[in-house]
């Protein structure tokens, strides 16, 4: 069986492969497809293959450093609320506020941020760590002009991703905007029985309430941002959101997994378990709380998630449309990411070799030929449901390639393996 180190570096190898050169630096196209529109965010495009490409430096991997360099350089030149705007169209769903300039962490400008922090800290480069403090400066300056920074409220498009971005990145000019984006989202709140979740936009009414774009996300960005300015009564709220968490997802068996969308729409699929829509994502605002305040039980709740997990029986394909989906949001990559995370906080070596149990049923399922290695997901309702391979960091090679080098420097290394900072990721303590 190919190893998980060669199979990384293979599948980074076919992703930038399809860099686009551009007259400053290169992008990327959602996939190998003629038609496929080029981004620059973290979700599917540039920022998210500077990502992987830096998991890659990590690795000791110099292979790729040129084009690390083009999309860094790429993510330079737009480096401002004004030149993202002007790169990157918001998408079709914002046409209720076509000049509202994407901001977001997967989606947008915060992205592009913290792929050239993220880059400059494996690398030393310090033209992108520069550009990054700047992005997260420009990002500040229109909450300091009063004007919201996103009408989305989620980490993955809104509010909570770009806190999250300049806790993470930004220098003590961010304070002030830290907290006016906090008060923010606790204004936005929906409250019942003193416990709050958030719609994903004032005019998408509907609760998804794990870690994406629901109550864990922005739970975990308000707890943070409490941490950051000490502020408590953000924690409170953060504290919240989790008991509301704990009383959805609490199970029979003592594990814990939050219905995707409250009330559930998929009755004969009630539970997902990936990093988006799951226990994978939604245990990181149990790990926050039980670092800002011990002994509350926190710890039990992310345990219980993590079983959760475990128990689903994947990533075996247990009926059509269960574990069709092999990457970082939805996938195997983003479960074997937590399990790692798990195996390096403790040092239980079930959590590394479950982590190998996991890549050797995604390295079963690569696409192995003349043109690279890559992987499919799966729509079963579609004919066929092979979709077209995706090269980007969420969904594609480039995510699946990062984690597979991660656990080789894991098995490699052990516990004391150095992991990349995300800034919606707990540390490793």
């Amino acid at each position: 069986m190919i190893d998980a180190f060669n199979a990384g570096s293979g599948a980074l190898r076919w992703v930038t492969d399809g860099a686009v050169v551009t007259d400053c630096g290169a992008t990327w196209p959602g996939t190998r497809a003629a038609d496929a529109p080029l981004a620059d965010d973290l979700y599917g495009g540039t920022a998210g293959v500077l990502v992987a490409l830096s998991e890659a430096r990590l690795s000791g991997i110099g292979d790729f450093d040129d084009h690390a360099r083009a999309a860094a350089t790429r993510l330079r030149s737009l480096a401002s609320v004004g030149a993202w705007a002007m790169a990157n169209a918001a998408p079709d769903d914002w046409d209720d506020e076509p000049d509202s300039p994407d901001l977001g962490l997967y989606t947008g400008l915060s992205g592009g941020a913290a792929a050239l922090h993220i880059w400059a800290s494996v690398s030393g480069d310090r033209d992108a760590a520069e550009a990054a403090l700047t992005a997260t400066r420009s990002i500040t300056d229109l909450t300091a002009a009063g004007r919201p920074v996103s009408s989305w409220r989620d980490v993955t498009s809104g509010e909570a991703g770009i806190l999250l971005t300049l806790i993470d990145i930004g220098d003590a000019a961010v304070r002030p905007a830290i907290s006016a984006i906090g008060d923010r989202l606790v204004a936005q709140a929906q409250w019942a029985d003193d416990q709050p979740d958030w719609y994903p936009r004032a005019n998408r009414q509907v609760f998804m309430p794990n870690f994406s774009h629901g109550a864990a996300g922005i739970g975990y960005a308000l707890a943070a941002a409490g941490a950051a300015v000490d502020r408590s009564d953000l924690v409170d709220v953060a504290e919240a959101a989790g008991r509301y968490l704990v009383r959805l997802g609490s199970r029979s068996d003592g594990t814990l997994a939050v219905p995707p969308v409250v009330p559930p729409a998929e009755p004969a699929a009630p539970l997902s378990y990936g990093w988006c829509h799951g226990p994978t994502g939604t245990l990181r605002l149990f790990q926050q709380l039980e670092r800002l305040r011990p002994g509350r039980g926190w710890a039990g709740h992310a345990e219980a998630a993590r079983q959760a997990v475990r128990r689903s029986g994947l990533p075996q394909r247990l009926f059509p449309g269960f574990w069709d989906n092999l990457g970082q949001c939805c996938g195997t990559a983003g479960v074997g990411e937590m399990a790692l995370d798990r195996y390096q906080q403790t040092g239980d070596i079930e959590w590394l070799e479950w982590a190998a149990d996991l890549a050797s049923d995604v390295l079963d399922r690569r696409i192995d030929d003349g043109a690279g290695i890559r992987w499919s997901n799966t729509e079963y309702r579609r004919d066929p449901p092979e979709l077209e391979p995706d090269l980007g960091l969420m969904q594609g090679a480039a995510g699946i390639a990062s984690w597979l080098l991660r656990l080789a420097r894991v098995q490699r290394e052990g516990v004391t393996a150095q992991r990349i900072r995300w800034p919606d990721r707990p540390p490793i303590d």
